[in-house]
C-alpha cells in the first residue's frame, strides 16, 4: 500500500510538479547596493571601500510558515579603493579601484518571526567563481615608478567561499507576489589571493561586504 502511494506521488510529481509544490516555490530578482573591503583596511576606512550595485536571481522554497530555504545565482561585486603615487591631469581624481567580481551560489535558511511572520533572520553560506579581477585608474602623465597592474587575475583565486547573515522585512505579499527588503553581511572565509608571484610575501586577503537589497518574487 505504501509503495502504491509513493508510486502515485512520484508520477504526479513528474507529470505536473505544480500539483506537489504549489505555493511552495518562488523565483525572483534581487537588486540593491553593496559596500565592500578586504583585510588590508579597517572597518572605519570608508574612503577605501568599493561601493557599487548588487544583483541576482533567487529561488525560494517555503518549508512552512516559519522556515524558508533560498538559493540562486548572484553577481557579487567586491573590491577596494586607494590613492596612487601617479600624477594625473588637473581635475582628475587620483584613485585606483580594485574590482574583484564573482558569480556566487548562496544557500541560506530564513526564519520568519514576529507578527504575521514579517520579520526575517537569514543565515547561510556561499561559494563563488571569479569572473573579473582588475585594477582601474585614470590615464597617468607622470609620477612614481611603482607599477599597479591592471590585470590581477593571475594572483586571484578562481574559487572562494564564505558565510552570510542577514535581517529583513516582508514588505508586501499576496497569492502570487512577495516583496522584501534585506540588510545582509557577507564574510569571505577563504583566501582570495593565489600568491602566484615571485615575491617573498604571503597575501591573505579576505573580503567582507554589507548589502542593502530588495527582492521581488513570483510564486510558481
Amino acid at each position: 500500500m505504501r509503495l502504491k502511494k509513493f508510486t502515485i506521488f512520484l508520477i504526479l510529481a513528474i507529470i505536473n510538479p505544480s500539483l506537489i509544490f504549489a505555493q511552495k516555490v518562488s523565483i525572483g530578482g534581487e537588486f540593491g547596493l553593496i559596500s565592500s573591503k578586504n583585510t588590508n583596511y579597517k572597518l572605519t576606512d570608508i574612503q577605501n571601500r568599493r561601493n557599487t550595485y548588487y544583483s541576482g536571481i533567487n529561488f525560494n522554497y517555503n518549508y512552512n510558515e516559519i522556515i524558508t530555504l533560498t538559493t540562486g545565482i548572484d553577481y557579487l561585486k567586491q573590491g577596494y579603493r586607494h590613492k596612487t603615487c601617479y600624477i594625473f591631469e588637473e581635475g582628475v581624481k587620483n584613485e585606483l579601484v580594485g574590482k574583484i567580481d564573482y558569480l556566487i551560489l548562496p544557500l541560506s535558511s530564513n526564519f520568519h518571526i514576529g507578527k504575521r511572520n514579517k520579520f526575517i533572520i537569514t543565515i547561510g553560506a556561499y561559494g563563488g567563481c571569479n569572473i573579473n579581477a582588475k585594477q582601474e585608474y585614470p590615464e597617468i602623465i607622470g609620477g612614481c615608478g611603482i607599477y599597479y597592474p591592471e590585470d590581477i587575475s593571475n594572483v586571484t583565486q578562481k574559487y572562494m567561499f564564505g558565510g552570510l547573515l542577514g535581517v529583513g522585512y516582508n514588505i508586501y505579499q499576496n497569492e502570487k507576489i512577495e516583496i522584501k527588503s534585506m540588510l545582509k553581511y557577507y564574510q569571505g572565509i577563504s583566501n582570495t589571493m593565489s600568491n602566484n608571484h615571485p615575491h617573498d610575501i604571503v597575501w591573505t586577503d579576505r573580503y567582507s561586504s554589507l548589502l542593502m537589497t530588495f527582492t521581488i518574487g513570483y510564486k510558481l
